[in-house]
């Protein structure tokens, strides 16, 4: 087949964008993709959703594509890396980590390779407990979680402790993260509480990555204040907390709003788990290298 191509990177820079970088000219990306679409069959999308540094649009243009490349090898050849269960010989992708202050004190606990199955959290606030929960489990990672904090005042200190503490054990257990996958993407749709692919179901995507960058674009609008008992505000804090502790770069995209904030607040933490799971499986063939072409990640 002669494979078709779906193209939009300009500008390479802000304004009208760069002619070149460094002796590339930027001119020559389009034609160049299209060469490799019509040599190779393929179908590809290349698309900027944001950013206006010429180097890192270029730069990251190549990275995706290699990243599909492999994704799409992978599942020809039946091979699953974030369905397998490696590990990382001697060692121990685990962290604990307890705090007080006069408004929480919080005790979380946090195994990468541990039973998801065996996962506890008590906050207090019943919709966030439920969240956290979809994320280990969506994520299989063991999370232990018991915090009380100052309800009495509101949900704000102990949801953003909570997700900070969450953070810092995920980024210790993640230890200089060679091995791992690192990028990942993932959707989840929830209809009444459950999985669903309907077209009435709230319908969330995640892209991820484990990049020592901390940054969270979060498209998530909620209709109503409240999520159960959570402030609806609160779930962007919940991610954001998350990242920015974690050092990962997160984009949380709300394609359907579904039918209710209950189902759109589920979504969003089934699908961070589940690009979590992407993101934290140990790949063999990396053997135990950092995924970057420096040879580690920038903090």
């Amino acid at each position: 087949d002669a494979g078709s191509l779906a193209f939009s990177l300009a500008p390479y820079g802000p304004g009208a964008g760069r002619t070149h970088i460094g002796k590339y000219q930027t001119k020559l990306t389009e034609p160049f993709w299209r060469a490799v679409v019509e040599a190779s069959g393929l179908s590809v999308s290349l698309t900027k959703e944001r950013g206006d540094n010429a180097h890192h649009i270029v730069e990251a243009t190549f990275k995706s594509f290699a990243r599909c490349l492999r994704k799409c090898m992978d599942q020809v050849e039946g091979i699953d890396v974030a369905a397998s269960d490696e590990r990382l010989e001697g060692v121990t992708r685990a962290a604990g980590k307890a705090r007080s202050t006069k408004e929480t004190t919080i005790d979380v606990k946090l195994d990468l390779d541990g039973a998801a199955e065996k996962s506890s959290v008590s906050t207090g606030i019943q919709t966030l407990d439920e969240l956290l929960r979809s994320i280990a489990h969506e994520g299989g990672v063991q999370l232990n979680v018991d915090a009380t904090g100052d309800l009495w005042i509101d949900d704000h200190h102990t949801t953003e402790d909570v997700a900070i503490t969450v953070g810092q054990v995920l980024n210790e257990s993640l230890g200089d993260k060679a091995g791992c996958n690192r990028m990942g993407r993932a959707a989840a749709g929830v209809l009444d509480g459950v999985d669903s692919d309907s077209a009435d179901a709230a319908m969330v995507e995640v892209v991820m990555d484990l990049s020592n960058r901390p940054f969270l674009a979060n498209g998530l609008v909620f209709r109503d204040e409240f999520i159960g008992d959570l402030s609806a505000e609160m779930v962007d804090h919940l991610f954001m907390s998350i990242a920015a502790n974690g050092q990962m770069t997160v984009h949380v995209v709300e394609h359907r709003k579904g039918k209710s904030d209950a189902d759109l607040a589920a979504a969003s933490a089934r699908a961070f788990g589940r690009c979590l799971r992407q993101c934290i499986a140990v790949d063999p063939r990396r053997a135990g290298q950092v995924a970057s072409s420096k040879g580690t990640l920038s903090v």
